[in-house]
């Protein structure tokens, strides 16, 4: 919970909220990751497909999905790349 009202505080300019994170995971950086702009990488476990399912429904904004074959710690990045 102080994690979430550190964030509001930091981000006043964002709308924020306590999302439950299901077990077996402590924190939601375990199981989802921002992957870029409204892209989000989430793990293909139980507790983090339910974790997503209530921030899907929080949400205001379309948010991109990616599951990832990790059941825990969507490790992920970003990137742009142009062809000439």
């Amino acid at each position: 919970m102080l994690g979430a009202q550190s964030v509001a505080k930091a981000f006043p300019e964002y709308p924020t909220t306590i999302v439950k994170v299901y077990p077996p995971a402590l924190h939601l950086k375990d199981y989802i990751s921002m992957a870029g702009p409204e892209i989000m990488t989430v793990g293909r476990s139980e507790g983090a497909q339910k974790t997503f399912l209530v921030i899907s429904c929080l949400t205001l904004c379309i948010i991109d999905l990616y599951s990832v074959g990790q059941k825990t710690m969507p490790c992920s990045f970003y990137c742009r790349v142009y062809i000439c």
